[in-house]
């Protein structure tokens, strides 16, 4: 059987169940939108399912609650405004000009837009330069990678992803990136494209994926959850 994917509902909270090969199941609420998943054995039963939430429904809705409660910061992408790159803090300058240009410059991030530019041009503006950085993370840590663990991909990409750090395309050999990734130590990085590799050499997250995380990279769950929660 293979991994699947459905939408549910228990007590009323929306879930996205995903069976897997795995043993034990793991409910998880993940910020920023509360998006709450369980993974479950591929044959385990529905009846099985259902009690597990239902035992751990108070914790469950605490923590929906907790992160719902967090404040949410939308960039309007004017001079003044803290912009993070590889995790660390920089202030953003916005000025006129005739090339739209977006760069990192020390302790700064210089936006160059023309007179009466949106939000939105000024962000995708923003979203290109993080792209540059992050194609460059990549070519600089990934071929180290591959050489180590002898797992080569043979294409990476960047995209914007709302619910995952990588994906890895195991037919094609092709991993996307989220360009995120580059608003995170690069630790983070590190830590998405050994995670998405090692699927070249086992597609599913069982025990020998978990063994292989461990082999090369042996702090790889700090660094998770550290990607995962709302203060990296």
């Amino acid at each position: 059987m293979k991994d699947t994917k459905t939408d549910i509902r228990i007590a009323g909270i929306a879930i996205e169940l995903q069976r897997k090969h795995i043993k034990n199941m793991h409910l998880r609420v993940k910020a920023p939108d509360a998006r709450v998943t369980l993974s479950a054995p591929l044959r385990m039963p529905k009846a099985l399912i259902e009690r597990f939430v239902r035992d751990n429904e108070d914790w469950l809705r605490r923590k929906i609650a907790e992160i719902k409660a967090r404040p949410t910061v939308e960039h309007q992408y004017v001079t003044g405004e803290t912009i993070r790159l590889w995790g660390e803090p920089k202030v953003l300058v916005v000025k006129e000009g005739r090339r739209a240009d977006c760069s990192f410059a020390g302790a700064r991030v210089l936006l160059t837009v023309p007179a009466g530019s949106s939000r939105t041009q000024r962000e995708n503006l923003l979203r290109e330069a993080y792209r540059q950085e992050l194609i460059a993370a990549i070519q600089e840590m990934a071929p180290a990678i591959e050489q180590r663990t002898g797992l080569f991909a043979a294409e990476w990409r960047t995209k914007q992803m709302k619910t995952r750090w990588g994906t890895c395309n195991i037919l094609k050999r092709r991993i996307w990136i989220n360009l995120e990734l580059a608003k995170k130590k690069p630790i983070c990085l590190r830590y998405i494209i050994l995670h998405e590799i090692i699927h070249l050499a086992e597609r599913y997250h069982n025990k020998h994926f978990y063994a292989l995380m461990s082999y090369y990279m042996p702090e790889w769950k700090q660094v998770r959850d550290y990607l995962n929660s709302p203060f990296s």
